[in-house]
């Protein structure tokens, strides 16, 4: 009877130490001003739901599947797919050493295709198994990919565009200058890429050249508009240009960011045609400026923060007019935040700490919005937060990064 006992104790032991172990999200970082869900415009915050910790920093953007499930790379070389409550679905290990600052794209299937440093697109089924990886002739970084509507991958690197077959063969490959803007795809089937030699390419999807402008270098991914327009963020030295180009290569309009610049995001248009997208002063310290244009080229607006790496953070459009974009907060408690800014620029409805005292961090990653309103964003603290907000993905040309929650990068996509 005393050996039951031990036995009965033993194993109520084990299972509470296996419970322990199995990775969660963590509880909700305590702010010095924390969300009141009944006076919200007293605490400028929105409600952060959970995040979820992985080994190294989140450059990658969240794609999310057709079963809420999101798709996150790290730099600790893992593909992660969570579930909505935030816990662990699996994690797929890429090449040892690699990181996987490449976005995830979701085919028809749910297959999940993503790029790594290690110069390999991986085709990951959504159960976790490995479906195939396709090895480019370039070691280093990948673009995140794009799908076409006959299922065509397409994946830029330090030297070529590829386009690869479901079934992992080769389709065709062209070679342009350091690919490492994601590519977006016409309603045409045109992929347009620009690439560090100064262009913007435009190509057929059989593999030869339609055309190329040249924006004076850009690893920004373009975006496509209702009417074919191509947006493409460009720098010429050190000053900054939205490009609008017609499907033929003429030049629409330009416009030229006011002081020396020094990077900017993608573009991404609201339900008006307004393009957003983000610029940065190299000055000290560094501003950046969130900057509504409309679609004729005039500025609407720009709203001004400070500091970290915000530009690299794609903006995305909520279905109720709000803009979601990683920036930074300066001051006592400074760090990478969350900012959900009016349709009219003249301030934000609130935004939200994505850090712990001492934690720091920038955003590289942009943000997704859930179908529940859910807004998912990686920090390079090594967090994936899910943070409540209002709204679904806006009904849009372009809403965000990718131009999807999948991330087809297509006009047409999901």
């Amino acid at each position: 009877m005393k050996n039951k006992a031990i036995v009965s104790l033993l194993c109520v032991v084990l299972a509470l130490c296996i419970a322990g172990c199995a990775k969660k999200p963590e509880a909700l970082p305590k702010h010095t001003n924390p969300f009141d869900p009944q006076n919200p415009r007293s605490t400028g915050e929105s409600a952060l739901k959970w995040r979820y910790q992985t080994g190294s920093a989140v450059s990658s953007s969240p794609a999310i599947g057709a079963d809420g499930t999101i798709y996150v790379g790290s730099s600790d070389s893992y593909l992660y797919a969570l579930n909505p409550a935030g816990t662990l679905k699996w994690r797929y290990p890429t090449e040892a050493g690699a990181q996987v600052n490449s976005s995830p794209a979701i085919g028809f299937d749910g297959t999940v295709y993503v790029g790594s440093t290690a110069g390999y697109l991986y085709a990951i089924n959504n159960n976790g198994t490995l479906k195939w990886r396709y090895q480019t002739l370039y070691s280093g970084e990948t673009s995140s990919p794009a799908i076409g509507s006959d299922g065509t991958i397409y994946v830029g690197t330090n030297n070529d565009l590829y386009a690869i077959n479901p079934d992992s063969t080769l389709k065709w490959s062209f070679q342009e200058g350091s690919a490492n803007s994601s590519p977006a795809i016409g309603s045409d089937g045109t992929i347009y890429v620009g690439a560090n030699d100064g262009y913007l390419y435009a190509i057929n999807n059989n593999g030869t050249l339609k055309w190329r402008y040249s924006v004076y270098g850009s690893d920004c991914s373009p975006a496509i508009g209702s009417d074919g327009t191509i947006y493409v963020f460009g720098v010429i030295g050190m000053r900054g240009f939205l490009y609008a180009i017609n499907p033929d290569s003429t030049l629409k309009w330009q416009y030229p960011t006011p002081g020396n610049e020094g990077g900017g995001s993608s573009p991404v248009i609201g339900s008006d045609g307004t393009i957003y997208f983000g610029a940065s002063e190299m000055s000290i310290p560094q501003i950046w400026y969130l900057y509504a244009v409309d679609p004729n080229g005039a500025l609407k607006w720009r709203y001004q923060a400070n500091g970290g790496n915000s530009v690299n953070s794609t903006p995305a459009i909520g279905s109720d007019g709000t803009i979601y974009v990683g920036g930074y907060r300066e001051g006592e408690y400074s760090g990478p935040c969350l900012y959900a800014l009016r349709p009219d620029g003249t301030t934000f409805k609130w935004r939200t700490p994505l850090f712990q005292q001492n934690e720091g961090g920038d955003v590289r990653s942009s943000p997704m919005i859930g179908s529940d309103g859910t807004v998912y964003i990686g920090v390079s603290n090594g967090y994936l937060y899910a943070i409540q907000g209002t709204g679904s993905l806006a009904s849009s040309p372009w809403p965000c990064f990718g131009h999807d929650r999948r991330h087809s990068g297509r006009v047409g996509g999901p």
